[in-house]
């Protein structure tokens, strides 16, 4: 197997807009670019996990990205974030990675064993085609998953992409693994759930 991971990541001053009301524009980029950096040292740290691939129009996150190794790739203006992870996904089937783990960057409590545990659990399932997915709390969204590559996988990301990424994992006869991550189910949204990581976690900005 070879394994690229996808991370789209918006334009800095676009992010963590629900955040506004406890953490300024400049605290709100910076808090984005922490999470970023750590979420790239967590994979270079995972066996079995190729190239990471970073998606972004913005200057700065393609500035750390080249600085952990990663590939960069402008997003089109436009293209919202499945048509980002779509055209990552391409990059990287074109460059002979046969699964690409698609992940964002706002998972603060992420740890170095679920990722290894996701890409055990695509390991596990070769050779039947299959996806691999881990939900967010709610089970609602997407936080995590594993895709094999030239199959035409359609994303769905954004309100109850968990329910929509099965369906097309049945619509393309993939075998579909769940899995339950806590570190990998917190995604840092609401101001409940910054101060929930503000309260558990390395302080940040203001």
């Amino acid at each position: 197997m070879n394994i690229w991971t996808i991370l789209p990541v918006k334009t800095l001053h676009r992010t963590k807009s629900r955040l506004s009301g406890v953490l300024s524009p400049e605290a709100r980029a910076e808090l984005t670019l922490h999470l970023l950096a750590r979420t790239l040292g967590l994979l270079s740290s995972v066996a079995g996990l190729g190239e990471t691939a970073v998606i972004t129009q913005d200057p700065h996150v393609n500035h750390l990205a080249t600085e952990f190794g990663c590939r960069t790739l402008a997003e089109p203006p436009g293209s919202g974030l499945n048509g980002a992870v779509t055209l990552g996904v391409a990059l990287a089937a074109q460059n002979g990675a046969s699964h690409c783990l698609v992940l964002p960057a706002d998972l603060p409590f992420l740890l170095v064993e679920e990722l290894a545990e996701l890409v055990d659990l695509a390991a596990t399932a070769v050779p039947h085609p299959s996806l691999i997915l881990c939900g967010d709390r709610q089970q609602q969204g997407t936080n995590g998953l594993i895709v094999p590559t030239g199959l035409g996988f359609c994303f769905g990301y954004g309100r109850h992409s968990f329910q929509r990424h099965q369906q097309e994992a049945a619509h393309l006869n993939l075998a579909c693994h769940l899995a339950a991550l806590p570190g990998l189910q917190f995604d840092l949204d609401t101001e409940d759930d910054y101060a929930f990581y503000a309260k558990n976690h390395c302080p940040t900005p203001t």
